[in-house]
């Protein structure tokens, strides 16, 4: 089960680690039965869990280490998580880490007025934002001030990181918060233009992805893209 989790880490700017986006992505299990027959997907409240007990898992490392790790959550997931006493309690000891929404949640840029994310904000986590630049939100989504960290649409930063506007657009969203993550940075000139732009982190260029088990033997090891 554990082969069905990858780690894309965050780096500062100068390459230190300081987060790791812990995602999801099956892979087939072959049972008894037909040929070809395999095990279906985990539900998503089932593989939310998963992962939650993994990080678990490694909890000593993140502590040790100072990092936190984030956990992409969708509407569906969100009830899942405030409706299950289960989900908080193992929440509560995990304070490293972070529930991440994608730009697309419902009514997102309703803020604290969104009864689903008030819930999340006052009983559970801190939250960051997912895909911004994506179309879905705009800044409004920004300005109540519930996340803690923005990571640009890579699409989006791509298309507009070398225009003159960049900057502006960044020095606005660094107003609601100071952790910008960025991905998608093709090379050392993108770094310097990130540099002056105050951008907190950045992901896939010092390291593109880790297994769950390199976590404990350094840091540097590094996995093939999967």
């Amino acid at each position: 089960m554990k082969n069905d989790f990858f780690c894309t880490p965050v780096h500062t700017l100068t390459g230190e680690l300081i987060a790791i986006d812990l995602g999801y992505r099956p892979q087939p299990v072959a049972v008894n039965g037909p040929p070809g027959a395999v095990l279906p997907p985990l539900l998503p409240q089932d593989r939310l869990l998963n992962q939650l007990l993994i990080i678990e898992e490694y909890a000593d490392y993140f502590r040790q280490h100072g990092l936190m790790c984030s956990v992409a959550i969708d509407f569906q997931l969100a009830r899942a998580v405030t409706e299950s006493s289960f989900i908080q309690q193992i929440l509560s000891h995990l304070p490293f880490v972070r529930l991440k929404l994608s730009e697309d949640f419902p009514n997102l840029h309703d803020g604290m007025a969104n009864p689903l994310l008030r819930t999340l904000i006052e009983q559970l986590n801190i939250l960051w934002l997912d895909d911004l630049g994506a179309g879905d939100a705009n800044l409004n989504a920004l300005q109540s001030n519930m996340f803690e960290a923005v990571k640009l649409d890579r699409q989006f930063y791509l298309e507009n990181v070398n225009k003159p506007f960049f900057t502006v657009l960044i020095n606005h969203i660094r107003q609601y918060t100071n952790r910008v993550i960025v991905e998608g940075v093709a090379g050392d000139g993108h770094l310097e233009a990130l540099r002056s732009s105050k951008i907190w982190g950045v992901q896939g260029y010092f390291s593109p992805m880790l297994t769950l088990e390199s976590l404990e033997q350094g840091n540097d090891q590094r996995c093939q893209n999967h």
